[in-house]
């Protein structure tokens, strides 16, 4: 648990509280517990004085235990008659119980008047009489600090179901396009959350039409321009048909190739507007195997034409997704089409899905130039082109990659390659069964 999560610091302050007040009620039994104690023990002293007094009990003729009793633990009996010598510090005392020093040790005794002027002293050690009031005490405490951790326990169950709403609630935004993340399930949370709640249902659904309209924008710019770029390809290829200067068509070819990116850049931007947008429906699940074939199949004149060893290095056919097929081929397509891109000539590119940990992976590793680690975390950002790269590209490719993943809460990972001086990509979701 995070010291600084709401849940921490309520089961703290709560925890600190409870202990707080167990030591409190704790002390405040344990003093009563051991005045009590006392105070029947003195009782005690009283019962036994009456009985002597009452000639219910017999009075000795000299200081002497009370029958039955343990030496060392219970009372002792000491007649005090006139004319016969007495103990010094009982002699001297009033009628009543009183606490005094006598024969190296503390007592506490009850002085009784009888009858014909005699007195008896009853007696008990204070030792004794501590030890017995302090453990009578102390078994008191021993049901509160018993229901301590249970009582701390209950607490903090409590608390995390409390709060257990709002972490379903995160959990939701996480895993859930920004569509439909703004679409916050109605679950019961505590009073005091309901206005942070309204406000991140508020803004949430500002975003989201925020982000609705750029998309509309990004797609249907690119849509609109796809036909004229369309056209002045043509126009340039009928261009091309009639010229026969050598330095025109040089300076031709030039311009084919910046409408070929230009053409390339717009198709780039409207897949990356399809992948961004909310599903219509619950994908059905799809053979993961088969479309890594097709998409081999696409590249491989590409790879042969640079000298690139493109294959397959594992192919399990039981690899299944929950997934839009065009999303899972666009994701394969800009990822395998970059490492044929930047891999050199004589350079190898490996393409393997299989089944993992209940996951379906789709795995890419080649041996191009690769990234500088510091620059990794940035290679999904739209637009973004390592620095001093030679090949040309939109720089959406990846970009795209990472829609998609977070379309189907999948997650990536781009790091370098064992061994190799490139890359491993690897893209991970949770595998399904095949329909």
């Amino acid at each position: 648990m995070k010291r600084n999560s709401l849940q921490w610091r309520l089961s703290l302050g709560l925890s600190i509280t409870l202990l707080l007040a167990c030591a409190v009620a704790g002390g405040v039994s344990f003093a009563w517990a051991l005045h009590d104690a006392n105070e029947i023990m003195d009782d005690l002293l009283h019962e036994t004085g009456a009985l002597i007094a009452n000639g219910q009990m017999h009075l000795p003729a000299q200081a002497a235990q009370l029958p039955g009793s343990e030496p060392d633990n219970d009372l002792l009996i000491v007649p005090l008659r006139p004319g016969s010598a007495a103990p010094a510090p009982l002699a001297s005392l009033p009628d009543g119980i009183h606490t005094i020093e006598w024969n190296g040790g503390g007592w506490r005794v009850l002085l009784q008047p009888l009858a014909q002027g005699e007195r008896v002293a009853v007696a008990q050690r204070t030792q004794v009489r501590d030890e017995v009031a302090f453990h009578s005490a102390i078994r008191t405490l021993i049901p509160l600090l018993a229901l301590i951790p249970v009582l701390a326990l209950l607490m903090r169950e409590i608390v995390r179901r409390t709060l257990e709403p709002v972490g379903r609630l995160a959990h939701h935004v996480d895993s859930h396009a920004s569509a439909r993340a703004a679409a916050l399930p109605e679950v019961e949370v505590p009073a005091e959350v309901q206005p942070f709640l309204h406000s991140i249902k508020r803004l949430l659904g500002d975003l989201t039409s925020s982000l609705a309209r750029q998309e509309r924008f990004v797609a249907n710019a690119a849509h609109e321009l796809r036909s004229p770029v369309a056209a002045l390809r043509l126009q340039a290829a009928n261009v091309e048909a009639v010229l026969d200067d050598d330095e025109a068509r040089s300076r031709l070819a030039e311009l084919q190739l910046g409408i070929a990116r230009i053409q390339h850049l717009l198709e780039q931007l409207l897949s990356m507007a399809r992948v961004e947008a909310p599903l219509p429906a619950a994908a059905a699940p799809v053979g993961v195997a088969g479309i890594a074939c097709d998409v081999l199949a696409e590249l491989v004149p590409s790879a042969q034409a640079k000298g690139v060893d493109l294959g397959m290095e594992r192919c399990e056919r039981d690899a299944c997704l929950q997934a839009s097929e065009l999303d899972l081929r666009t994701l394969m397509h800009n990822v395998v089409g970059n490492a044929v891109k930047y891999c050199p000539a004589g350079g190898r590119v490996s393409l393997s899905v299989y089944v993992e940990a209940g996951d379906a992976v789709i795995s890419v590793v080649d041996d191009g130039p690769g990234i500088p680690p510091a620059e990794l975390t940035r290679a999904f950002e739209p637009f973004y082109r390592v620095p001093g790269a030679s090949e040309t590209g939109s720089g959406l490719g990846l970009a795209i990659v990472a829609a998609v993943a977070h379309r189907y809460a999948g997650r990536i990972t781009l790091a370098p390659a064992a061994g190799t001086s490139g890359l491993r990509f690897e893209y991970r979701q949770p595998a399904c069964h095949a329909a």
